[in-house]
């Protein structure tokens, strides 16, 4: 039974600059039950998409063609009031941002209920039982209806969410970017929700996302936006297996695999075209390494090339071929390297180490003897509450024991990541490590001196050596600033006296980094640049005074996939070019596989395993490490990840672990493991474990099955 039929859809935006043609003759078709994903970049049309399916654009945008059929009715004739009555009851959303979606002043469950005696006509009595059923329907307690949203953690808010769309029994949701921003184990543990409730309630699912891992693990089928059109249609095992567009081949080369790792990420250089002149032509075909003159003058069709499978090619026919030249690299730099040599510019720095035309920078020297960064018993507290306002409220003084007695060294050249959930110490750490924070107890070591003893003098020449790479590059740079201000700050501050000097070591950063012309980016502001580009100023800024260690905080976690690939390429190749030591931050353990050397566990403060990837990712050791690993979504929907043996929830770290930190989740816990504290266990040279089972106390050693076959 068809659903939902979307045909011939176009939609523009008004803008100063003119008229935006966002979604472009778009035709779609779901069943009941169905799960589709719509998978593309920022800007590709998929949010505005769904806008309209719903009407719910903004002012400056319209509906200017097509139908939309729900149960057999066009939503585009219906009056605003019949809208707002199919909202929730027919079509329901979770929205991206579940952290700004609950009232922050009312108690969640007085939501909820608000919800269903408006919008359901429930009575108050009704309206909660109706509330205790959905927190149980999504794994939820039911007191937690008592509970404001700043007292539940991201996962929860995302629940309850969930919980909202589902109140009304809606015969389709739509999920924007459900997971985005959360945590492995949480984004895990709300696919887990999402994946019952299709076979509990017989959901029929819209999901849109540029992470088609999760596509991987929840659709049956999928649809590829590009430039405000569908470029391919097909079921998901049809996609994965056989992708028919090269967008849709980009797109699964440039995300990390945690099974089969990748050497080299695909990057798809460049940009989607300006839609307020959209080309006549294949909107990819600039950006296509398999772009011929044919492509930069007829513009595809979207046609059937298999059964039940669409795609808008004009090479379709070839698709096997260009399948297995799309694995390649080179293919895809080529492409990018006639892009900047018609623009003017053949230099460029892929990070690829077979591209030889990279201008590198002066290597530094690797100094086996002695590591450049040793971190020894490293602790940081924090003592919170007390006070007059604390005791008013009868709250106790308390202590939060955010990072305990971790210790490991960093040779030069080396990098390292540091994994875990929110809450376990990992930003902190980072904090400590360029000296934003000073620590409770233990050393930092750098180059050999003790960080707590630097001199002022001293202290500035270490701010220019160590430099933090943050978050969120929208909120990193100083909206008032130009570029060039921006990345001239850090030069001026530490003595560049001479204007054409700094001129020209921005510019040279810019380059280095891939902006390029850089002299066109000099005079630009923050709001002008896209993510990916903001994302490269923050690394410029970062490298302009050519650091000997850099600490990257999430680098990417906020970027699309493609976008993603490039700046992950660009730190790997400039990290081996400059022998820059790096600190990766993250909980995307298939993001440190491709990036790191070594990588480092952490929780509640404690690093509980730490070696090299490799190791870490195909024998992990610590059952916490084993429970990251098997939450991660492969982007492939023949692996389903395998259950979720841990709790929700890293606990609030406000006491000191007498036994194992990880105990009360883990699913090995012994009776040893509440009373006395892990000791490290070396399984390998560079291997370290924080865990019983490896110790004395183990009837026999534990060892993991392979990676492969824990996922099969």
């Amino acid at each position: 039974m068809t659903l939902l039929e979307i045909r011939d859809l176009s939609v523009i935006y008004r803008t100063q600059q003119g008229t935006v043609q966002a979604v472009d003759r778009v035709a779609l078709e779901m069943h009941q039950a169905q799960h589709l994903g719509i998978i593309g970049e920022s800007g590709c049309g998929k949010t505005t998409l769904l806008r309209a399916l719903i009407r719910v654009l903004p002012r400056n945008g319209k509906i200017t063609a097509g139908q939309i059929l729900f149960k057999g009715r066009d939503l585009l004739t219906l009056s605003e009031r019949e809208m707002r009555q199919l909202r929730w009851r027919e079509i329901a959303m979770i929205p991206q941002a579940s952290m700004d979606s609950l009232n922050p002043v009312q108690r969640v469950g007085r939501q909820l209920e608000e919800l269903l005696t408006v919008r359901g006509k429930l009575d108050r009595a009704a309206a909660r039982r109706r509330a205790v059923e959905l927190f149980e329907m999504v794994g939820l307690g039911t007191e937690r209806l008592e509970h404001y949203p700043h007292e539940f953690s991201g996962g929860m808010k995302q629940r309850a969410v969930i919980a909202m769309a589902l109140a009304l029994q809606p015969s389709l949701l739509i999920a924007d970017e459900p997971v985005t921003a959360l945590d492995v184990i949480v984004q895990f543990q709300v696919l887990e929700v999402l994946r019952q409730l299709e076979h509990e309630l017989n959901l029929t699912i819209l999901l849109i996302t540029h992470d088609i891992s999760v596509v991987a693990q929840l659709c049956d089928s999928v649809a590829v936006m590009y430039a405000g059109q569908i470029v391919e249609r097909s079921s998901a095992e049809q996609f994965f297996n056989a992708p028919g567009h090269p967008y849709s081949l980009g797109l699964q080369h440039a995300f990390p695999h945690l099974v089969r790792p990748k050497d080299y990420l695909i990057s798809i250089e460049g940009y989607p075209p300006d839609l307020h002149h959209p080309p006549q032509a294949c909107r990819f075909a600039e950006r296509c390494p398999f772009a011929e003159p044919r492509c930069h003058q007829q513009s595809p069709a979207l046609e059937e090339i298999a059964p039940q499978h669409w795609a808008a090619c004009l090479r379709a026919e070839e698709m096997d071929s260009l399948r297995q030249q799309a694995g390649d690299p080179q293919v895809w730099l080529k492409t990018q390297a006639a892009r900047q040599s018609a623009n003017g510019n053949g230099r460029h720095f892929s990070g690829n180490h077979h591209d030889r035309e990279v201008k590198t920078l002066p290597t530094a020297q690797v100094a086996a003897a002695q590591p450049l960064v040793e971190v020894r018993e490293l602790s940081k507290r924090y003592h919170i509450g007390g006070g007059l306002a604390g005791l008013l409220r009868g709250q106790k003084p308390q202590t939060v024991y955010a990072v305990n007695h971790v210790s490991f060294n960093l040779q030069r050249g080396e990098s390292l990541g540091l994994a875990g959930e929110s809450g376990c110490g990992k930003t902190t750490t980072g904090k400590l490590l360029v000296k934003l924070l000073e620590p409770s107890a233990g050393q930092i070591i750098f180059d050999g001196q003790d960080t707590a003893g630097l001199s002022r003098r001293q202290l500035r020449e270490f701010r220019r050596r160590v430099q933090l790479m943050f978050q969120n590059p929208f909120e990193a740079l100083n909206p008032r600033f130009t570029l060039y201000r921006s990345l001239a700050e850090p030069l001026i501050i530490h003595g560049w006296r001479d204007k054409a000097q700094r001129r020209a070591r921005i510019i040279e950063t810019l380059e280095y980094v891939n902006l390029r012309p850089a002299e066109a980016f000099l005079d630009k502001y923050p709001h002008q640049l896209s993510g990916g580009q903001l994302q490269r100023v923050v690394l410029a800024r970062a490298l302009v005074l050519r650091p000997d260690l850099l600490i990257a905080d999430e680098p990417v976690s906020m970027l699309d996939v493609s976008v993603r690939a490039g700046i992950l390429n660009t730190m790997k190749g400039l990290a081996r070019e400059l022998g820059l030591t790096t600190v990766y931050i993250s909980h995307d353990l298939s993001l440190l596989q491709y990036t790191c050397d070594r990588i480092a566990i952490m929780y509640l403060g404690h690093v509980v395993e730490i070696g090299p990837s490799q190791d870490i990712i195909s024998q992990p050791r610590h059952p916490y490490t084993q429970a990251l690993i098997s939450a991660v979504p492969v982007p492939d929907p023949a692996l389903p990840n395998p259950p979720l043996r841990i709790r929700e929830g890293v606990p609030r770290p406000t006491q000191q672990a007498i036994g194992c930190p990880f105990v009360e989740r883990c699913p090995e816990a012994m009776e040893v493991c509440r009373n006395v504290f892990p000791p490290a266990i070396k399984v390998s040279e560079q291997h370290q474990v924080l865990c019983h089972l490896y110790g004395e106390h183990a009837a026999s050693p534990r060892l993991p099955e392979p990676m492969e076959e824990s996922l099969s």
